[in-house]
């Protein structure tokens, strides 16, 4: 049933670092079906400890599979008709296709982590159970990989200049830093051993438009592409998503983050648990982060709410 799909059964208590697989035990109990990858991803992982609880192994071995994705999806595009590297496009594109797959894989592991456990944003890790701690490090880690990833390849490698080094624009550093801080947030969270959920659901909701969003972009290089200008599905499948996405981007950035960021932040700051298991001057750190990205979506939530209101029509043309 659904509800077996989503809710776990409580386990035995056992050493979280011991098995690398599932013990016959573990086999038994009906986890959550959609996790099972992802535990037992991180425990076959050989482990890199830059802490008592943070592995980086993880991380560094997610980071390797996402460069080798993206050079595979680079070349895949040269060879339905794009141009060769470096061309701009080509390699935005295939940026594009890698998250696509980051935030495709990361969403229902989160939806069925949060749905998993008791939901409170200051609540320690040590409270759940052994798999749903492996669950936590994993995706974090997964995430934090694809961070060092994209930080390298797409603002390091792809933007390196001979004689020179990367050329960064604005919009590169702004990527940088967020790509920072998010990996700060979560890195922090694990060293604590609380405020993991506070992490995890706004990566929920920060990722849950990101696949709509990176189909997008894509289209809309795509019909700047020769060999796709005289498709008639590219424009009209680009308009509709476009519709989509902006639905679903103005429900989550004026509804549904703003009222996580303010139960998160009261759950953090206002409440003794709150303080007593996340130190206040960590949680004061984690604000900046949690309202900047909704702050600075204002620009896109506007470009969304006229893109609704004009509807489903391609610039410079009728509507559809």
């Amino acid at each position: 049933s659904f509800h077996q799909f989503i809710q776990p059964t409580m386990c035995k208590k056992n050493d979280q670092t011991a098995p690398t697989n599932m013990t016959t035990h573990e086999e038994k109990v009906p986890y959550p079906t959609i996790l099972l990858p992802w535990i037992r991803a991180y425990r076959s992982t050989p482990k890199l400890y830059i802490t008592r609880e943070i592995d980086i192994g993880f991380s560094i071995l997610c980071a390797f599979l996402f460069t080798i994705l993206r050079i595979s999806y680079r070349h895949l595009l040269v060879s339905l008709g794009w141009p060769s590297s470096p061309d701009p496009d080509t390699l935005f594109v295939s940026a594009c296709m890698a998250s696509f797959c980051h935030s495709s894989i990361i969403l229902p592991g989160l939806a069925a982590a949060l749905l998993s456990q008791p939901y409170r944003p200051c609540g320690k890790l040590s409270d759940s159970p052994p798999w749903y701690r492996d669950v936590t490090h994993a995706i974090m880690s997964y995430c934090t990989g694809y961070m060092i990833y994209d930080s390298i390849v797409g603002y390091v490698v792809e933007t390196w200049q001979p004689g020179v080094g990367p050329v960064l624009t604005t919009d590169h550093w702004m990527f940088l830093v967020h790509h920072v801080l998010t990996s700060l947030y979560m890195i922090s969270a694990r060293f604590v051993g609380a405020g993991h959920m506070s992490a995890m659901i706004l990566m929920f909701l920060g990722e849950f438009t990101a696949p709509i969003m990176n189909i997008h972009l894509i289209l809309e290089k795509a019909m700047e592409q020769p060999e796709f200008r005289d498709s008639s599905w590219i424009p009209l499948a680009f308009v509709y998503n476009e519709q989509i996405f902006a639905f679903f981007y103005c429900i989550f950035r004026i509804f549904f983050g703003p009222l996580a960021a303010t139960h998160l932040t009261w759950d953090l700051i206002l409440t003794e648990r709150g303080r007593g298991n996340v130190p206040v001057w960590l949680s004061l750190a984690w604000m900046p982060m949690c309202w900047g990205v909704l702050l600075g979506s204002i620009p896109w939530i506007q470009t969304c709410l006229e893109t609704l209101q004009r509807g489903p029509v391609l610039s410079g043309k009728d509507e559809l």
